[in-house]
């Protein structure tokens, strides 16, 4: 498997830039990719426990609509927010991936795109289903 860059998954040149993270080093094609790593690392550590927070903040609207939510036609309301909490700290925190050599697989660029889609899916449904709900 040809190695690529693990900030834009580009390929690299014969003399790719290294970036340190933690105790390993990963190549990218180019310092501004380089630079753009080491942010995203910066960024990550410092925000990462927000988003772990806000999502299980999230869950916890799953739980007290599944536990609490009786028979009430507004019974799924705490689960619709959860969701939509989880979608906006997606969107803001786009920082999931807890092992750096997963972006060998896929690139931080494509990790945070597919993090805030998802996290828009999350949240536009989440606001659609309370819609729906209150109507």
């Amino acid at each position: 498997m040809e190695e690529k860059c693990v900030y834009c998954g580009g390929d690299l040149p014969e003399k790719p830039t290294k970036v340190k993270v933690r105790t390993r080093s990963f190549e990218v094609c180019c310092a501004d990719c380089a630079a753009k790593t080491e942010q995203y690392i910066k960024l990550d550590k410092r925000f990462k426990t927000a988003l772990y927070l806000l999502v299980f903040l999230g869950g916890i609207g799953f739980v007290i609509s599944a536990f609490f939510g009786g028979d009430s036609p507004l019974r799924m309301i705490g689960a619709y927010a959860g969701q939509l909490v989880a979608g906006l700290a997606f969107i803001a925190f786009p920082y999931p991936v807890t092992s750096f050599e997963s972006f060998h697989a896929m690139s931080i660029r494509g990790v945070t795109r597919l993090t805030r889609i998802i996290g828009l899916v999350l949240s536009v449904s989440a606001v659609v289903l309370v819609v729906l709900t209150l109507r």
